[in-house]
């Protein structure tokens, strides 16, 4: 070898950038010189004989040999192991960041050699160059395609990223879960064949929330009657609507066995049933209107009106089935509409008053 004017100071790197290192044997980086890297690799293989990263320390050593024989003296040569972090990337960044300025500091590399068991500790590089001239990458692949690795670790990125995102994590684990859950109520229940109707409502309704922003909108209405009583009198107003549906739908049923002409039949649900309806949507106005009260929000009167709306509505339902039904006249049914429609025009106008009154004594 010719002479050179300054000895060259070859740092031999290895990565073990999830730590297996650490994690599998208790030995933390950097592990510094070749006896101490021949030891870590050594107890590595005991640990655990398919972890690759042994072989790669073992890689690391042999290159160091093969470096310091081809100078012969004319070079100081080092081998160095640099472990991340097993949890996280960006820790395993900064403990990699911080093993290779602690020993760049004392041993000042002029090259950097890069031995490698995959492309995952190959994204080191970057953070290689900041401490000296990447002289060469040596890659140690034990009994594994190259590119099935690369594939691999992509795969591997897409996940992490995929199940890091609450809405991905619920559409990726949630939808499946769902269908599990039904398949197997459906199995204990005997309806099998109609198992393929309940996924294609669920993906429905998932395909419709995705398109039209259906789930965060419910969220939205949800937190408008409020989250303490206002929340248990919407439940209780659900409960209470979805019971006026079924006797509804039982009632139909009834009179439709009973051949009832479809206005009469209409006309008698309304009677009997409808007051269940309006009442379950006054119970969920009137909740929220006293939680509001409660911490001084201008909208109670907003919903105060939305159950004087409903009842309002309601009698005018109510006013229609009997005209329809035949119990009322023509103008009986137009009078108390104008009524109700007074009314309607009232409140609306209190509303508005008592928001711009109660607005002015500091209320939100």
């Amino acid at each position: 070898m010719p002479d050179l004017e300054e000895k060259e100071r070859i740092l031999v790197v290895c990565v073990d950038r999830d730590d297996d290192l650490g994690v599998k044997t208790g030995i933390k980086g950097p592990v510094v010189g070749r006896e101490r890297n021949l030891e870590a690799a050594s107890k590595l293989a005991l640990a655990d004989p398919t972890e690759a990263d042994a072989n790669a320390i073992f890689g690391a050593v042999k290159v160091y040999d093969e470096v310091k024989s081809i100078f012969d003296g004319d070079a100081e040569v080092e081998v160095v192991t640099i472990t991340g972090h097993s949890e996280n990337e960006n820790l395993a960044d900064i403990e990699i960041a911080r093993q290779l300025s602690q020993v760049a500091k004392s041993f000042k590399p002029t090259k950097i050699i890069l031995v490698s068991d995959g492309a995952d500790d190959e994204l080191v590089i970057p953070l290689l160059n900041n401490y000296a001239e990447i002289m060469g990458v040596r890659r140690v692949i034990v009994q594994q395609s190259r590119e099935l690795e690369h594939t691999y670790i992509l795969i591997k990125r897409y996940l992490e990223k995929l199940l890091s995102s609450p809405t991905s994590r619920a559409l990726v684990l949630g939808i499946p879960g769902i269908l599990l859950i039904l398949s197997a109520l459906f199995l204990l229940m005997g309806l099998q064949r109609y198992l393929y109707v309940g996924a294609g409502i669920v993906a429905g309704m998932v395909l419709l929330d995705r398109a039209f922003g259906i789930g965060s909108k419910v969220k939205e209405g949800v937190q408008y009657f409020g989250s303490r009583l206002g929340l248990y009198s919407l439940m209780l107003g659900i409960i209470l609507m979805v019971i006026s549906f079924y006797l509804g739908f039982s009632r139909t049923l009834v009179l439709t066995a009973q051949n009832y002409p479809v206005e009469i039949m209409v006309a008698r649900v309304m009677i009997e049933v409808g007051w269940l309806t309006a009442l379950s949507l006054i119970v969920m106005f009137l909740g929220g209107a006293i939680e509001s009260i409660a911490e001084n929000k201008v909208n109670a009167f907003e919903k105060i009106f939305g159950a004087t709306l409903v009842l309002a509505l309601w009698a005018i339902l109510y006013s229609l089935a009997l005209y329809m039904e035949g119990s009322i006249g023509l103008l009986s049914f137009l009078m108390n509409v104008g009524i109700t429609f007074v009314m309607i025009v009232i409140s609306f106008f209190t509303t508005i008053k008592l928001g711009e009154i109660f607005r002015g004594r500091g209320w939100k």
